[in-house]
């Protein structure tokens, strides 16, 4: 078979597919993984075969603040409902990327015809260019669903209608719905895919030839605390020093990924049992750990427990206040 995979443009997203890529080339199956530049270099590391569709994420960001901006809604979000805010990001940053990455994707689609596209949960211009094509899609998740799954769907829907492109809702709740999230943390199910396959949820891959940063093993203290806030809500080195100062009165070592928007000398700086490095595969780190603080985005939650790690939530954003109320239910 020919499997196209397109991913939003974050490590979020496309990590929590990888398991199913490399599943389906080892079992001899033609793969092309699509998702904006700034993640084609963990393709690349990978050995995945990836081609560029759509925006980076800073593009799809820079472009959704400027359609806020023309929209007269910058001034109102701190007095906009939170469903309305989420409408409008819905249909400004995921529908207008889609509706871009449709297009890039349609000259592909028809030209190489795949048997199937799998997109993630928040990447819709994959089913929009496989409908066009009379390709079937399935849609694979990356963590728990938010609540208003049918409003946020509408507003992206919404936006691809306005740009001339099918409406794909419709064909995606028709769609399989290949889940990785556990029932026992899906509060509400998930309604309104009726298809759903179960998919195991996984820590991560280590790469051949990965170890453990240098000074690791000369940390002060027996027991490491992991300190992440994700490569996207990273960008507020207050929080890692809150969570420093906090953790420093107790023997225990930290280990941080700040992430590429922070210096990891400056989090350091001073603290002799602290190790922070820009990235780090957290299934290499999280075997080596007593516990796990962090913004709660789907795939270090999922890490975490895959790992029986105790986990602080600090959620900053985006999916992640629904993922730390999923993990104090469980």
């Amino acid at each position: 078979m020919r499997i196209l995979f397109s991913s939003w443009p974050a490590y979020g997203h496309l990590l929590p597919m990888v398991p199913m890529i490399r599943a389906a080339l080892e079992q001899g199956h033609q793969v092309v993984v699509a998702s904006g530049t700034d993640v084609q270099p963990l393709l690349d590391v990978r050995g995945l075969p990836g081609v560029v569709a759509g925006p980076t994420l800073a593009q799809a960001y820079a472009a959704a603040a400027e359609a806020n901006r023309r929209a007269g809604l910058t001034e109102q979000f701190n007095q906009m409902d939170p469903q309305q805010v989420a409408a409008a990001s819905a249909r400004h940053l995921f529908g207008a990327a889609a509706a871009r990455r449709a297009r890039d994707l349609r000259p592909l689609i028809e030209d190489w015809r795949p048997d199937v596209v799998i997109h993630d949960t928040l990447e819709l211009g994959g089913p929009t260019a496989a409908q066009l094509a009379g390709v079937p899609h399935a849609m694979h998740s990356y963590g728990p669903l938010v609540p208003h799954t049918d409003l946020f769907a509408a507003a992206i829907g919404g936006a691809l209608a306005d740009a001339g492109l099918p409406d794909p809702i419709p064909g995606v709740f028709a769609a399989p719905y290949l889940d990785v999230c556990p029932p026992g943390l899906q509060p509400d199910g998930t309604g309104p895919w009726s298809d759903v396959l179960a998919v195991r949820p996984s820590s991560g891959d280590v790469l051949p030839g990965e170890v453990l940063p240098a000074g690791f093993a000369e940390l002060p203290h027996p027991s490491t605390v992991y300190l992440t806030l994700g490569t996207v809500t990273n960008e507020r080195p207050g929080a890692f020093r809150a969570v420093l100062d906090a953790v420093a009165s107790h023997p225990v070592n930290v280990v941080v990924t700040t992430g590429p928007a922070v210096d990891p000398a400056a989090v350091a700086a001073g603290r002799p049992a602290v190790l922070a490095v820009p990235y780090l595969s957290q299934a290499l780190v999280l075997p080596h750990v007593a516990a796990v603080v962090s913004h709660c985005g789907a795939g270090t939650m999922f890490g975490a427990l895959a790992c029986g790690l105790p986990q602080l939530c600090l959620p900053h954003g985006t999916d992640q206040p629904f993922n730390a109320a999923a993990v104090v239910r469980a």
